[in-house]
């Protein structure tokens, strides 16, 4: 399904009804097949319900050449919520992903949040364009300008549980509370049981 952002984008979505669905957010250079469906994570939410997204610029969504600062990509969260027809969700989200979800929950509309693969450091060009090159996929150097230099500022807006792996240099700087998901790097960690177990738990509390 497509949603449209307030710039003509055309956002994909897909969705699947539950008791209390939970947003997926991926992070840069993915899409949600590779880093939800790929993992096993649409299976584990089957019980609670589940909208996965494909940002601007990612998957099967619009490549516009703007529109990709952290607060613009909330608002294309937005739109696709409005179209799922749901107001308030609970949030896992890796990487860059997680940086648009705490703006997202700036706005309201995130009841819980789970933070993977993501610290208080600020995503750095360099580092955006080494998983480019790790990762593959389309042009996405609009995106590494509007993210460069983004991070998480101030308390966190709601409730909210960070992850990652101890291999993970990207995340080195996660705060508590914290899980760690074992030796795991930035890539394979989204995968882990242990992720996915710790998030249901955080949600169910």
């Amino acid at each position: 399904m497509y949603a449209t952002a307030e710039d003509g984008t055309k956002l994909w979505y897909e969705s699947a009804s539950g008791p209390r669905p939970v947003l997926l957010v991926h992070g840069f250079a993915s899409d949600s097949r590779r880093m939800w469906t790929d993992t096993g994570w649409l299976r584990a939410l089957e019980g609670t319900g589940y909208v996965a997204v494909d940002l601007r610029g990612h998957g099967q969504s619009g490549r516009p050449s703007d529109g990709y600062t952290p607060e613009n990509l909330a608002r294309d969260l937005v739109v696709v919520l409005d179209a799922a027809e749901l107001s308030v969700v609970d949030v896992v989200s890796y990487s860059m992903g997680g940086i648009v979800a705490w703006e997202l929950a700036k706005l309201g509309r995130v009841r819980r949040m789970v933070l993977g693969g993501i610290g208080r450091r600020p995503a750095s060009r360099e580092d955006l364009l080494r998983v480019k090159e790790l990762l593959g996929g389309d042009d996405l150097g609009a995106c590494v300008d509007g993210m460069a230099g983004a991070r998480l500022t101030g308390e966190a807006p709601v409730p909210v549980l960070f992850a990652a792996g101890e291999e993970d240099e990207f995340a080195a700087d996660a705060p508590e509370p914290f899980v760690s998901l074992g030796k795991r790097n930035h890539f394979n960690a989204v995968s882990s049981r242990l992720f996915k177990q710790a998030a249901l738990e955080f949600f169910g509390s």
